[in-house]
């Protein structure tokens, strides 16, 4: 069975061992941890103080990480901001093999205007993705690259183009983002999976619609998607539930956020459950 877990931006607003606290109380079995993390990223991203609070938690072990991204585009039109956003990038891999993680997630960047990726985004993508080519050559975390939504100025948002990607780039592999597939149309979820299946090491999890984006999963009939597409082709990496707090109807206290990711938890496994006895079941019939 997958291993489920939560963002630590979820709990953007407290404290290092608040976070970890609070997703080992929800019954998670990792963490996904943002760089960006307001306790970490503002305080002087101290490596070793997030080792001792990662070693507090070993049944969180191991952690994925999630690169840099707010304020950031490696395709930037920009050069000084290109340049950053692929330095960040690059020294977040880094930092994710030194904390022993499992996975780390990149975003593509994006066109800077508005409007259909060009040639000289993609040649500005091509140079960001040789750049982590280089830094990741011989590390032993998997550096993967998600899908994003349907923007008009995204690089990656259909099953094609993530392909065409893959297919370039062998060292990559694919963090599968449901919601984001989900507001592309009821049949693109299925599509990634059909098309990207073996290079998918990492999924988030969450509701996502035109109108609305990384709402809780739990007691709807997506989770029951989600599970059984994850099933169909026997995943067991995380899968973490990626909730914008934004995307509630109020605010929750710290001890509200946890009963949320319980509850998202014990969705998602009685979904799967299901799915393993439906396939029993199909086996001996």
């Amino acid at each position: 069975m997958p291993r489920t877990g939560a963002s630590s931006m979820f709990f953007h607003e407290y404290a290092l061992d608040s976070i970890f606290r609070g997703v080992s109380a929800s019954g998670l079995d990792t963490i996904e941890f943002w760089l960006e993390t307001p306790s970490f990223w503002t305080t002087g991203q101290r490596i070793n103080e997030l080792i001792a609070e990662i070693s507090r938690y070993p049944s969180l072990i191991p952690i994925t990480i999630h690169a840099p991204v707010l304020d950031l585009n490696p395709v930037s039109i920009n050069p000084d901001i290109a340049r950053v956003s692929v330095d960040s990038a690059c020294a977040a891999i880094e930092t994710a093999e030194q904390l022993h993680a499992k996975v780390i997630t990149i975003h593509p960047g994006r066109r800077t205007a508005k409007r259909p990726p060009s040639r000289a985004d993609m040649h500005r993508f091509s140079i960001f993705m040789e750049a982590v080519e280089a830094v990741s050559r011989g590390l032993s975390v998997h550096v993967a690259i998600e899908n994003m939504g349907p923007v008009v100025n995204a690089l990656l948002a259909t099953p094609d183009r993530v392909v065409d990607v893959l297919d370039e780039y062998p060292h990559l592999s694919f963090t599968f983002d449901y919601a984001h597939a989900c507001v592309g149309g009821d049949t693109l979820p299925g599509e990634f999976i059909r098309l990207c299946s073996d290079r998918i090491v990492n999924v988030h999890a969450s509701l996502g619609s035109p109108t609305q984006m990384h709402a809780p999963l739990g007691n709807t009939g997506k989770i029951d998607e989600l599970a059984a597409l994850l099933a169909s082709f026997r995943y067991d990496g995380p899968v973490i539930f990626e909730i914008e707090d934004l995307s509630l109807p109020k605010k929750l206290q710290y001890s509200e956020k946890i009963a949320l990711l319980r509850e998202e938890a014990v969705s998602f496994r009685v979904a799967w459950d299901k799915q393993v006895y439906l396939s029993f079941q199909s086996s001996i019939d």
